[in-house]
């Protein structure tokens, strides 16, 4: 490609554009790579690989109407390889479109015989257009091409499924294990075959292996429950069932979006003792009794929508957290595998173009460790990073927020640290912050992996020792409200008046508190001596430092309490009834850090006795 005027701000070709837009690509940072391909197409109209990498950014977050447009158009210009008519082909294959996908894969093969991902692509499409012997014939051809491909028996077993020979379609899909044994989507597919031969255990032992291997796979679990089913006499729920209950499911959601958990619950146990059993329903039951205190029960009915419809992420989603609550770490932590699977966040989710690294050794490896989520994840997270380089024996890479990317920068664990957005180095497995725990196989006994594993800046330290110097002690810190568009802001968050019953002569209280919430410092309640230093916190590492003077931090459920626990300084947390997962039951103390004390509502909106146990327990601090 030919030198093109540079842009502006900053200054770049377009082949240095398209270079710096595949490499965020690779690394799964999608904003930054399609801001780029964005700038190429404002001066090259139909700039192919500008078109085909925004084919595939959308085809990552499923936006198939958009990346067919886009590959499309990149498939128009006559020097458009192989690799972007295959593609073109699959997404329209997706799309339903087999005719135009047929046409477009018949391109990409005349165009590189060679390349087996276009044979491969063709073979699928003629298999769903139920031309086998022709699918036949392509994915043979794949196995020529890549002997050891499992990937290419699999499919030639499907296709030979669909002809009939169930026998050669199991000698495939052996096969492909054979060549890889972790292989969960011919797992699955043997798991079918065997369950059509009537040999039901096979079957129950392959499909559980695949979904043990890949539980984010809803296919496998729909046929392990049709194992089950069959095994025990009993029909599939069907979700046209479950949607003929629309209306009282509208409703219960409503009441739930209203916190008026308890009407919830006496609706919906109602219509379900009526008749009206469906999974949808149960699921709003489940979501209606936990805040309530009921975690056993809503945990079983989870189960039981999930057995009933593997692929509801949102049932999946709330399992998990569960799970997690209850201490659960094993089978909760691969549930949360489900987060970036439901339909409100399927766009935060981060598709790095590398596989996920599984806790096996990767010496002489590059693994890139990413932070995900908030403030307060990067910093509680940020303790296993060292655990992970020392079980993967690899070159670690970590990238985090700006926002944290100081502190982290003084918590070692990892080679190499960057800030989100940058373009890494190479890197050859990733894995996000919060998959380390699956990864890594954390359970309660494992924790705390490090403890005081952040440290404020020294300069920082000193320059607010000075700031509050002429303050009595002793120096209580506060955070009574969390960030406004959490799910659970409502119930974790305070206003400043309701700490009236902390105030007690002889201590200052310290206000850590950002956001608009931060304004009612200018009015704090009656007695409660505040030294509103707030507006003069310009980032983390003031918070720090400013933690890391005090005698305690009182906080609501935020990120700064979880700042204090990985500086290992005092910190006492308020918990609402229905906490989040990580704070486990019942507990007054939390194994993620040993420097912090949990207070704990004894029933729902309870503030007031949290309160009191707080205000006794200032009266014991030294003076």
């Amino acid at each position: 490609m030919g030198q093109t005027p540079p842009f502006a701000d900053p200054p770049l070709t377009v082949a240095a554009a398209l270079n710096q837009a595949y490499a965020h690509w690779q690394a799964g940072q999608a904003a930054p790579a399609e801001q780029l391909c964005l700038r190429v197409l404002g001066a090259v109209r139909d700039q192919p690989d500008a078109r085909h990498l925004l084919g595939l950014i959308a085809l990552a977050y499923g936006r198939l109407d958009l990346a067919a447009d886009h590959l499309r158009a990149a498939c128009r210009s006559p020097h458009a390889p192989a690799a972007y008519h295959s593609n073109l082909a699959e997404v329209l294959r997706r799309q339903g479109l087999l005719d135009e996908a047929q046409e477009a894969a018949r391109r990409a093969v005349a165009l590189d015989p060679q390349q087996a991902e276009g044979w491969n692509n063709l073979g699928i499409i003629l298999q769903e257009q139920r031309q086998l012997e022709a699918s036949l014939q392509c994915l043979r051809r794949v196995a020529a091409l890549l002997p050891d491909s499992p990937q290419a028996h699999n499919n030639l077993g499907n296709t030979c499924k669909q002809l009939g020979d169930n026998a050669q379609a199991l000698e495939h899909y052996r096969r492909a294990l054979a060549l890889d044994p972790d292989y969960a989507q011919a797992l699955a597919n043997l798991s079918v075959a065997l369950f059509d031969e009537g040999r039901s255990d096979e079957a129950l032992t392959a499909i559980r292996r695949a979904i043990d291997i890949d539980p984010l796979m809803p296919q496998a679990h729909e046929h392990l429950a049709r194992i089950e089913q069959a095994g025990q006499g009993r029909a599939t729920v069907s979700e046209a069932q479950a949607r003929e209950h629309q209306s009282i499911h509208q409703e219960a959601q409503a009441l739930l979006i209203a916190m008026r958990h308890a009407e919830a619950e006496a609706l919906l146990r109602g219509a379900l003792a009526a008749g009206e059993d469906t999974p949808l329903l149960w699921r709003l039951l489940a979501q209606a009794i936990r805040p309530l205190g009921k975690v056993g029960e809503a945990r079983a009915i989870l189960e039981r929508v999930v057995r009933a419809m593997p692929g509801d992420a949102e049932a999946r989603f709330d399992l998990a957290e569960l799970l997690l609550l209850e201490g659960d770490f094993e089978a909760g932590w691969r549930e949360y595998r489900w987060r970036y699977h439901m339909a409100h966040t399927v766009m935060r989710g981060r598709p790095v173009q590398k596989p996920r690294w599984d806790g096996q050794p990767i010496v002489g490896k590059t693994l890139l460790i990413h932070d995900e989520q908030g403030y307060g994840d990067t910093f509680q997270f940020l303790q296993l990073v060292a655990w992970a380089r020392q079980r993967s024996g690899a070159r670690v890479i970590l990238e985090v927020n700006a926002q944290c990317h100081a502190l982290a920068e003084r918590s070692g664990g990892f080679d190499v640290i960057i800030r989100e957005g940058d373009i890494p180095p190479a890197f050859d497995v990733h894995c996000e912050l919060m998959s380390l725990p699956l990864a890594l196989g954390l359970r309660l006994t494992d924790l705390p992996a490090r403890t005081a594993y952040l440290r404020a800046d020294p300069v920082r330290v000193a320059r607010w020792r000075a700031r509050l110097a002429a303050l009595p002690r002793p120096w209580v810190g506060l955070v009574w409200a969390g960030r406004p568009d959490h799910p659970n802001d409502a119930q974790r968050s305070l206003a400043l008046s309701d700490l009236a019953p902390l105030a007690q002569a002889g201590i200052t209280f310290i206000s850590l508190q950002k956001g608009e919430a931060a304004a009612q410092a200018d009015a704090p309640p009656e007695g409660l001596l505040l030294a509103p230093v707030s507006q003069d916190i310009q980032d983390f590492d003031d918070t720090a430092a400013l933690i890391s003077l005090l005698d305690v931090l009182v906080s609501v459920d935020s990120a700064p309490a979880h700042l204090a626990g990985a500086l290992g300084c005092p910190v006492w947390v308020l918990l609402p009834f229905a906490p989040d997962w990580r704070w486990l039951q019942q507990r007054t103390d939390t194994p993620w850090y040993p420097s912090m004390r949990l207070f704990r509502q004894p029933r729902p909106h309870a503030w007031g006795p949290v309160l009191q146990d707080v205000a006794a327990a200032l009266r014991l601090l030294p003076t």
